[in-house]
């Protein structure tokens, strides 16, 4: 097995993890040889952010789309230092309703989401209503059979945009959550097996991120490892396909394929749209708005690639805090780095062990809180 498989596929065995010790392992790396002094040592991508506003609903949807395994037993409260980590700075603790790394089993490559239901603070505005606004605005599933998961979702009640559009083998739709987030199903030119009893999903290729000035962003990404570029020559479609992506009139775009070199060798898809163009930026801190809210990835060493990407003039939104426990025996943490467009850039990586800081002076006792 390839070192980067290890940390997550022990993960993926796991359905429920309680132990301190177990929770430990969403934050572990395997040693990584650096190919350079500003080499940060990204090698996989753990899981995107989704927030909802009924995690029972939510979760029993993506359980019809194939995700069903989970990963759950994270704190429902956290350290003041873990809630500034999330734009929270005037919180003393957040608090989550519920909250699970759900997974596809047996996909192709890593399919984790987080998906949370946030208590306090909590944020009901709308994810962004078109998948042309900046930030990160769709999640690609990858399918081996787009017609039969196509009807059986319909007969779901499940919201398409269109129906399928392209030809075989290249072809692709766009539907959504339930509370409206863009999923785009795509499918796969070469056939596939699938174990998976409720669609023909088997792995998410990559995740789309609208940017507003493709060479700025392309230039930011390469400082984390996303080295290996593949340019998507402007184009503008016709509009049959413009109304697959829900327009009633000729997009046209420009944009580029991302990926690192090592590891899980992820994908990200950047487009810079070039009609329609929707200026708004995307979702602003806290980092508890409806959508896909942010985007884990993983390096060997956090406190290291911080201080590499902040010396080439990288943003974060806080200082790393320790992960997840809430206590000293943590060994890993968390920050959030921001892109050119405010998309929030989560680095999970290894931390050395530290003292819980203390909660500010106006606060309550620090109470870790678990579902029951």
């Amino acid at each position: 097995m390839q070192p980067w498989l290890i940390g997550l596929t022990a993960l993926a065995l796991v359905s429920v993890v309680k132990a301190d010790t177990e929770l430990q392992q969403a934050v572990q790396t395997p040693t990584i040889e650096f190919q350079s002094d500003t080499d940060i040592g990204l090698w996989a991508r753990f899981h995107f952010a989704i927030h909802s506003r009924d995690f029972a609903t939510t979760r029993a949807f993506y359980r019809r789309l194939g995700f069903t395994e989970g990963i759950g037993g994270f704190p429902l409260s956290n350290t003041h230092a873990m809630a500034r980590a999330l734009g929270m700075f005037e919180h003393c603790q957040y608090q989550l309703e519920h909250g699970e790394v759900i997974l596809l089993p047996k996909s192709v490559n890593i399919t984790g989401i987080d998906l949370l239901q946030w208590r306090d603070p909590y944020n009901d505005a709308a994810p962004y209503a078109r998948p042309n606004h900046l930030g990160m605005a769709y999640a690609t599933l990858l399918t081996t059979d787009l017609d039969a998961d196509y009807a059986a979702l319909t007969r779901q009640g499940v919201g398409f945009l269109s129906s399928p559009f392209g030809v075989p083998g290249n072809r692709f739709v766009f539907f959504q959550d339930p509370d409206g987030i863009y999923l785009k199903l795509e499918e796969s030119p070469i056939p596939q097996s699938t174990d998976s009893e409720s669609t023909h999903i088997v792995g998410m290729p990559y995740i789309g991120i609208n940017v507003s000035d493709l060479e700025q962003s392309l230039a930011f990404y390469k400082r984390f490892g996303y080295t290996d570029v593949k340019p998507i020559n402007e184009q503008t479609l016709s509009l049959a396909e413009s109304a697959a992506w829900g327009f009633d009139q000729p997009i046209r775009y420009r944009g580029a394929d991302i990926a690192i070199k090592r590891g899980d060798r992820h994908r990200l898809r950047l487009l810079q749209w070039l009609s329609p163009f929707d200026p708004e930026p995307a979702y602003p801190p806290p980092i508890n708005h409806k959508g896909i809210n942010r985007l884990a990835l993983t390096v060997p060493d956090l406190e290291r690639a911080v201080d590499i990407l902040s010396a080439q003039g990288v943003a974060f939104l806080s200082e790393p805090a320790a992960c997840c426990t809430g206590t000293e025996a943590d060994t890993g943490g968390i920050v959030h780095a921001i892109d050119p467009d405010g998309v929030f850039l989560e680095l999970v990586g290894n931390l050395p062990p530290r003292p819980v800081p203390p909660q500010p002076e106006h606060c309550p006792p620090l109470e870790i809180r678990y579902a029951e």
